[in-house]
């Protein structure tokens, strides 16, 4: 991935918000004819407690034509993102004394590297959808749990379906938001964000932004 210094994040943490986040991955394999396969999974993220190796756990259709590329891969790519967004030159105060100013993207997103592997098994499955379940239905008033469903139903279901582990071996993480821009820009930035309703990136730019200061600081 492209990473320009500004956008840079070498932080763990920040790799780790956005799975958690938006779990939602673009899982990229090679076939053996060298055809490119891409699907959308939604991930967990698990650790070893003894190991501190680090894991993303899905499950798939085993009617899935990626599958046969995962069951022993060594070169497996995923990409999460954030939401994401236009920025209009009007934000940058700037704009208004040079107009030397052109329209951008605003986005996070990180490439994770890794092994996978596929497990076929059912506990694994039960227990990758539990956790998933759980993160996603957190914080939620009457938050609905796997087993809420009749069991029957769920071992029929899981008929379909096999486990995906990817051990993490390496990732990249870029958070593009407004970092190389002078202060009173960013600032307009992040109000022009607030003042269109888009939390989510403003907050996003706000937090990047005092990351990347901090590290100027040092």
């Amino acid at each position: 991935m492209y990473i320009p210094k500004n956008y840079l994040e070498e932080n763990w943490e920040q790799v780790e918000y956005l799975v958690k986040k938006y779990p939602l991955g673009t899982v990229i394999t090679t076939a053996e004819d060298g055809t490119i396969i891409a699907n959308h999974i939604p991930f967990f993220l698990r650790q070893d407690e003894e190991t501190g190796k680090k894991y993303l756990i899905a499950h798939m259709a085993k009617a899935n034509h990626q599958l046969p590329t995962l069951r022993a891969y060594e070169n497996v790519l995923v990409v999460f993102q954030s939401q994401d967004t236009y920025i209009t030159p009007n934000y940058y105060p700037g704009k208004q004394e040079t107009h030397k100013y052109v329209p951008t993207w605003d986005f996070a997103c990180a490439h994770i590297y890794g092994n996978s592997r596929i497990v076929d098994d059912a506990d694994f499955v039960r227990d990758q959808i539990t956790r998933l379940t759980n993160q996603q239905e957190a914080g939620k008033p009457d938050a609905w749990k796997v087993s809420d469903a009749p069991e029957g139903f769920l071992r029929a279901m899981q008929k379909a379906i096999t486990g995906l582990e990817i051990e993490i071996t390496r990732t990249e993480c870029k958070y593009k938001m407004e970092q190389k821009m002078k202060k009173p820009d960013i600032e307009g930035v992040i109000e022009g964000l607030g003042n269109d309703g888009q939390e989510a990136i403003k907050n996003l730019a706000i937090d990047a932004n005092k990351r990347y200061d901090a590290k100027k600081a040092i």
